[in-house]
């Protein structure tokens, strides 16, 4: 995998306590057909989000949210950890007002230890009109409105969570499993766990360029960055570290001179001071945290 460049501002690896991992992505190949569903009410965010899988005949999916309600969301933003066990923890627990009004989330869908679990970063107004995001816990309850969906199935992959030996903290990760039958149509595509130090836009090449993706988009992927460069008017803009909660990124790669691929990806991002930010991504200078799940898929050539 070609090494992140040098960066040109602020933001630096963050160092973790554990062995590094000697590859820096873990990736499986998949096809995937996405569908439009609806998550059901008034019900905790795990078994509302792995029941449209589950029903669908899927082991595995990443979901984009938009729109509907939740009656209660259980939540935290990234911190700092005082005594250095880990690289960065998250914030004591905060418990949103509601009914709070989705704006957009993201969802990996897979299993802890035999059950299914998810991995969800949303961003809501609350009851009083606040703009608020963060990682949710499995106690958050949709509510009334229904929430909308797409869901990227990933058939023969597993997504599975553990203890990751690097940082000391759960993560998601693909393993490659049996394809089910019927399920090989649709767009080619990539499952990633992107491990930490790596810029996301040059993994996002990467991945097109040795899969040959001409064209490709990035969608319902999240994950933590080293604090944020986003692209602003006159400067590029540096959140605060030790990370940053990226609720959501999407974007489009298309190649450019000598087939070389060039992405644009743009983020929905919540910081440490539980401020929400949204921008381009400056490429280069937006390196993984902890940990990132990110999907890419082929494009259609035009």
């Amino acid at each position: 995998m070609t090494p992140t460049s040098p960066l040109t501002g602020p933001i630096r690896p963050l160092v973790h306590p554990g062995t590094p991992h000697p590859a820096r992505r873990i990736e499986a190949p998949t096809t995937t057909a996405a569908f439009h569903t609806t998550i059901p009410a008034h019900t905790p965010v795990i078994e509302a989000f792995s029941s449209v899988v589950d029903r669908a005949g899927h082991g595995s999916a990443q979901l984009e949210l938009t729109g509907g309600t939740f009656e209660r969301v259980s939540y935290c933003v990234p911190d700092a950890c005082p005594d250095g066990e880990t690289a960065m923890r998250y914030s004591t627990t905060r418990e949103a007002v509601t009914p709070a009004q989705l704006l957009s989330g993201s969802v990996t869908v897979g299993h802890r230890d035999g059950a299914r679990f998810t991995h969800c970063h949303a961003t809501w107004l609350d009851a009083d009109g606040r703009l608020r995001a963060g990682h949710l816990w499995p106690d958050s309850v949709t509510g009334a409105v229904p929430i909308s969906a797409v869901v990227y199935p990933l058939p023969g992959v597993n997504m599975i969570n553990s203890r990751d030996a690097e940082t000391w903290m759960p993560t998601f990760a693909p393993q490659t499993g049996t394809v089910p039958p019927g399920s090989e149509t649709g767009r080619r595509a990539v499952i990633c766990r992107v491990l930490p130090g790596e810029d996301v836009t040059t993994v996002v090449e990467s991945v097109c360029r040795e899969r040959d993706f001409t064209h490709a988009e990035v969608r319902a992927s999240l994950g933590s960055f080293v604090g944020a460069a986003l692209k602003g008017r006159h400067a590029t803009r540096y959140l605060d570290g030790p990370a940053t909660e990226v609720i959501s990124l999407t974007g489009s790669v298309t190649c450019h001179a000598a087939g070389e691929p060039r992405a644009a990806l743009s983020a929905v991002i919540v910081d440490l001071h539980g401020a929400v930010h949204a921008g381009e991504l400056v490429p280069g200078e937006n390196l993984i945290a902890v940990t990132f799940e990110l999907l890419v898929l082929e494009g259609e050539r035009p």
